[in-house]
């Protein structure tokens, strides 16, 4: 089984670096660019099924890529974003203002820290993953399917796949609209194949 998993196209949070989790903000026009682009680079491909978080900026992007195949796009919500709880909506200098104890944890152990009113990157990756394992195990193995999820998610399942610490998440990168192709076996083995189906995923 092979898996596209496609981070969404950018909102008008991303462009100024807020923290942007629940807050259900729509593409902005770069966005929708970046949305119509990855679908482009997916439509050479034999799509089995779509799935998506239930925030707008997912949903639009995954969308983009069932026009191509005419396919409906089915709502996972394990995969939504990270909930920034009190730090919603803010930029970093804005956190080191008023929360400097709170960006120290997120800097040294970021896995357990703990967002005030959010919730912790830990719990993030139990859920991503619990829900990528629902998503394969309703499809067979020679399927193709497109996931698309957020930042932090994703950053998480790479985490696991690769076999790397979660404190280390700022080992991958991946930008709005990037995807990472993964493949898994009956064997319940990972692998990451490629970084926007292109070139070998490597660490900045």
């Amino acid at each position: 089984m092979r898996i596209f998993l496609l981070r969404h196209g950018a909102t008008d949070w991303n462009l100024a670096q807020r923290c942007q989790g629940s807050t259900d903000l729509e593409l902005n026009e770069t966005g929708l660019e970046q949305a119509e682009a990855a679908a482009l680079d997916l439509s050479r491909e034999k799509i089995d099924a779509i799935y998506s978080s239930q925030l707008k900026r997912a949903l639009q992007t995954a969308g983009a890529v069932g026009r191509f195949h005419n396919l409906a796009v089915t709502i996972e919500e394990s995969l939504r974003e990270l909930d920034h709880g009190e730090i919603e909506g803010l930029t970093f200098s804005e956190i080191q203002a008023t929360r400097p104890d709170f960006l120290r944890q997120w800097r040294d152990r970021p896995a357990e820290a703990d967002i005030p009113g959010g919730e912790r990157l830990i719990d993030v990756e139990k859920r991503a993953w619990d829900g990528l394992g629902r998503i394969v195990g309703r499809h067979g193995p020679e399927e193709t399917l497109v996931v698309v999820s957020h930042n932090f998610p994703i950053l998480s399942v790479l985490c696991r796949v690769t076999g790397t610490p979660l404190n280390q998440y700022r080992s991958f990168h991946l930008d709005p609209g990037e995807a990472v192709h993964l493949s898994y076996d009956s064997g319940a083995a990972w692998r990451v194949l490629s970084k926007n189906a292109r070139a070998p995923l490597g660490r900045p």
